[in-house]
């Protein structure tokens, strides 16, 4: 069944005005939807509702409630991914692919082998709208929260005291992630992977200092964007 992100929050099931022009535009235009036909709703607060459409009028769909559909897709632990600043198109797949796995939030760091540095509101704007498209895609009921960039230094002095903290480091030697993961208890982990090159040893010595633990993720030394698909569905599986 098809399935949509509206803008607000939906005050009154029993009658849902759909006003948003893309959202609008696919249901009448792309899929020809009319009166009777039935598709699902979501509004980023966790609902998720059926709904029958019952009239289309001035660019607007007007629908009535079927049914409040209560399904629990989200992992019951919060992962808080800091992924160190990539290039556009593999940041755009990072982006899509943890979000299918379940991530909670995805905070873009700037760190001191990133080559890009700085992110423009058209390229956050679109990694918003894959992240919505690929929660959509995968049965969640909230997208990820993708948010404002943060430098290294301030992200890792900011952290829960009670979270389980982590940074993925290729020179990490002994301790695996998998294995601090099922030592674990807690509900909320900060997972750190850095930039095409790696944490420099100034970054990986301030983690050390704020209590961040380091992990490795085996042998082979990865990709930033494959390091935090693997890490976020290590993760997303205790």
């Amino acid at each position: 069944m098809f399935r949509f992100f509206i803008k607000s929050a939906i005050e009154d099931p029993q009658h849902i005005v759909i006003t948003d022009k893309e959202t609008v535009n696919k249901i009448t235009k792309v899929l020809r939807f009319g009166i009777g036909d039935v598709f699902v709703i979501l509004d980023n607060t966790g609902e998720e509702y059926e709904v029958r459409i019952q009239e289309i009028k001035n660019k607007q769909v007007l629908c009535t409630l079927v049914s409040r559909l209560n399904i629990d897709r989200e992992l019951p632990v919060e992962i808080n991914l800091y992924q160190s600043l990539l290039k556009k198109d593999k940041l755009e797949w990072l982006c899509q692919k943890v979000t299918e796995i379940g991530v909670k939030r995805i905070i873009p760091v700037i760190s001191e082998n990133c080559v890009v540095k700085e992110l423009n509101l058209n390229k956050t704007s679109r990694y918003k709208k894959i992240i919505e498209e690929a929660t959509i895609q995968s049965g969640g009921k909230i997208p990820p929260k993708f948010e404002s960039v943060v430098q290294f230094e301030n992200a890792i002095k900011n952290l829960h005291p009670r979270a389980l903290n982590l940074i993925c480091h290729e020179e990490e030697q002994d301790l695996l992630l998998a294995e601090v993961l099922a030592k674990n208890s807690e509900k909320i982990i900060n997972l750190f992977i850095g930039p095409e090159g790696g944490f420099s040893q100034f970054e990986i010595d301030l983690a050390r200092q704020n209590s961040l633990v380091l992990v490795s993720l085996g042998k082979r030394i990865l990709r930033a964007e494959t390091a935090a698909v693997i890490s976020s569905g290590l993760c997303a599986s205790i």
